[in-house]
């Protein structure tokens, strides 16, 4: 049995498949967002034991982990160390989710993949490997076209007094609004970029508005013209992975015309597609 997980900061999908069997037999688990900017060796192993049967976990013989922020060995390596003694009879690969987003959008084509989640990053692939990647600061400096990025307007708009008081008064109740609790939050608890994509879906439920659309659009914008046009490849498609791309991809086409660049596909949840690329993999 093989295993794919899928891994952004918020939430990993994990997908167990026999090489040959049927689709309706594969086997899914979700646990929480294994970045190991944020987690330790030891949270890793605590999540896989709890989100993961143990006798799944002793039949599989291969782990392909894609995650956020898996971009350099030592941090991979935060993984692998909480993956392995979890999964004593499977070989462990981890890489970075850019790579999971290529595989599964562009399988052997060119293309320019964007991740739109949680986070935000984006690459050039050549249908074997990445060939460019803009600069991903993640947070505190980036993740232009995020959840959190979203969020992060949404409350600066609330803060600095440019949100309409009609959607004022509909966002202070829902969230029950406290700057103070804001500020800690951000300021001194763990996981700041969760925080602040928890408040992109209100942008979701309210997207009628004119000034939430604008919000929207805007952000995008940003990430498209810092990243996307940077790769200077007008007529190569673009293909979008993640929850924030799926929820807002009325937005995203607008955006994407407005700058004249090709859409391709926009997939919310990728693993099922990496499971049948490993799959294809395997039968080789």
């Amino acid at each position: 049995m093989i295993c794919v997980a899928d891994s952004g900061s918020t939430k990993t999908d994990w997908v167990f498949a026999q090489p040959g069997g049927k689709k309706e037999d594969w086997l899914r688990f979700s646990s929480q967002g294994l970045n190991p900017f944020y987690v330790s060796t030891q949270e890793v192993a605590q999540t896989i034991e709890k989100a993961i049967p143990l006798e799944i976990r002793e039949q599989t013989t291969h782990v392909y982990f894609y995650g956020a922020g898996c971009s350099s060995p030592d941090r991979n390596q935060v993984l692998v160390k909480g993956i392995e003694p979890k999964f004593k009879t499977a070989k462990v690969e981890v890489d970075h989710d850019l790579l999971a987003a290529a595989r599964a959008s562009c399988q052997n084509e060119n293309g320019v993949v964007s991740i739109l989640g949680t986070g935000s990053n984006s690459c050039k692939y050549n249908g074997r490997e990445i060939v460019d990647n803009v600069d991903n600061l993640g947070f505190l400096l980036g993740d232009e076209g995020s959840g959190a990025d979203i969020g992060r307007a949404l409350v600066k708009a609330r803060c600095y007094r440019e949100m309409p008081a009609d959607i004022q008064a509909r966002f202070d109740e829902q969230f029950d609004w406290d700057r103070e609790k804001m500020l800690q939050q951000v300021y001194h608890r763990p996981m700041p970029n969760r925080y602040m994509a928890s408040f992109a879906p209100f942008c979701g439920e309210h997207i009628h508005e004119p000034f939430i659309q604008g919000l929207v659009k805007s952000v995008m914008l940003e990430f498209i013209d810092r990243h996307l046009l940077k790769y200077d490849v007008p007529d190569w498609e673009h293909h979008f992975i993640g929850s924030i791309a799926a929820h807002f991809e009325g937005e995203l086409k607008v955006v994407m015309k407005k700058r004249g660049l090709k859409l391709g596909k926009i997939i919310k949840h990728p693993v099922h597609s990496l499971l049948n690329f490993h799959l294809e993999q395997h039968a080789l």
